[in-house]
């Protein structure tokens, strides 16, 4: 099964999958902005056990109860998203999302959606064609 690796900014964290990523698609609720900083982010999934941290330690984050963002603890680029309990009928503990951009060839991804277009900027301009969501 192919691998594909990963890892942040300053190279002190490096992951790798098993397999292409299941799912992905563009983020743009508030939260996702205001912790990375931009317009919206790219989120992918494999299967839990398809994850593996190969280098460092992914740092991190709950500033809302169940949410847990990961990062580097060096240079600060958010790596991982992991939620508790279900989101409409799927366990998503049992996934691994990581932030599409941080592969080292992120043009494996293929986002099937934007998602909380609810909070969209409006300086960002959705025109790629594919279907978009209010909320998740």
């Amino acid at each position: 099964m192919e691998k594909l690796k990963g890892g942040c900014y300053c190279g002190t964290v490096r992951y790798e999958i098993t397999g292409r990523p299941e799912w992905a698609a563009h983020c743009h609720c508030r939260s996702c902005q205001l912790a990375l900083g931009g317009g919206f982010v790219t989120w992918a999934k494999v299967a839990g056990k398809n994850f593996e941290v190969t280098k460092g330690t992914i740092k991190t984050v709950e500033k809302t109860p169940g949410i847990r963002r990961g990062f580097c603890g060096d240079c600060g680029t958010t790596l991982t998203y992991a939620a508790e309990g279900e989101v409409e009928g799927q366990d998503w503990s049992a996934d691994a999302w990581f932030a599409a951009a941080t592969l080292d060839d992120p043009s494996v991804v293929e986002p099937k959606s934007h998602v909380f277009v609810s909070h969209q900027q409006p300086w960002i301009k959705v025109a790629d064609g594919l279907p978009v969501f209010q909320e998740f």
